[in-house]
C-alpha cells in the first residue's frame, strides 16, 4: 500500500510540474544568478540514501558554474536526472553528476552504468510517457519530458550518449553562461 500511494504522490508531483511548465507564463521573469553547483551538491546529498539502498555510488564533481535560471525548476532538472540514473542503474554500480563552468557555456553531465539506451530510441526518451522496452523498474516516463522543458526554458542544449565505461547513459546539458 505504501509504495503504491508513493508512486501516486510522484506520479501527481510530476504531473503537476509539466502543467505549470505548459501553462505558458514567463518564468524567466524569475531568473536570477544561481551556482549549478552548489544545486548539485545540495541534490547528491539529498538522493544519497535512496542510492546507498541501491548500493550505488553518487560521485559529484562540481565548480563553480554560474546559470540564470530558476532555482526550483533547476533543482527539479537535477532530481530527476538524479533519480533516473540511480534507479536504472545495478547494484554496485556508479552515478556521477559533474558540473563546470567553460569558456563559453556552463556544463552539466550526469553519467551512469546502467542497461542505457539504444542509440535508435535515445531523441524519444524526452516523450512524456515514454518507457524504454524492457524496462523493470516503475516510472511515468515523465521525468525526462520534464527536464527537457526546464532546460529548453532556460535556453540549455541536451546532448544523449553512453556512460561510465561506454555503459549505461550520459546526459549533457549545455546552459548558456550567467550574463553580468
Amino acid at each position: 500500500l505504501l509504495i503504491g500511494v508513493d508512486r501516486s504522490g510522484r506520479l501527481i508531483q510530476q504531473l503537476l510540474a509539466l502543467a505549470r511548465l505548459d501553462t505558458g507564463r514567463d518564468v524567466r521573469q524569475r531568473f536570477t544568478v544561481v551556482d549549478l553547483a552548489t544545486l548539485v551538491c545540495a541534490q547528491a546529498e539529498e538522493q544519497q540514501p535512496f542510492a546507498a539502498r541501491r548500493q550505488i555510488q553518487l560521485a559529484t564533481h562540481a565548480a563553480t558554474a554560474m546559470v540564470r535560471g530558476d532555482r526550483d525548476l533547476l533543482d527539479i532538472l537535477l532530481r530527476n536526472l538524479a533519480d533516473n540514473a540511480i534507479r536504472y542503474s545495478p547494484p554496485r554500480s556508479r552515478v556521477v553528476v559533474s558540473c563546470a563552468q567553460r569558456e563559453d557555456c556552463v556544463e552539466l553531465m550526469i553519467k551512469d552504468q546502467g542497461v542505457g539506451v539504444r542509440p535508435e530510441e535515445r531523441g524519444r526518451i524526452f516523450e512524456r510517457f515514454y518507457r524504454v522496452n524492457g524496462t523493470q523498474d516503475y516510472g511515468s516516463g515523465l521525468g525526462l519530458s520534464i527536464v527537457q522543458r526546464i532546460a529548453e526554458l532556460h535556453g540549455a542544449h541536451i546532448e544523449v550518449g553512453s556512460g561510465e565505461q561506454e555503459r549505461g547513459l550520459a546526459i549533457g546539458l549545455r546552459f548558456p553562461l550567467a550574463a553580468g
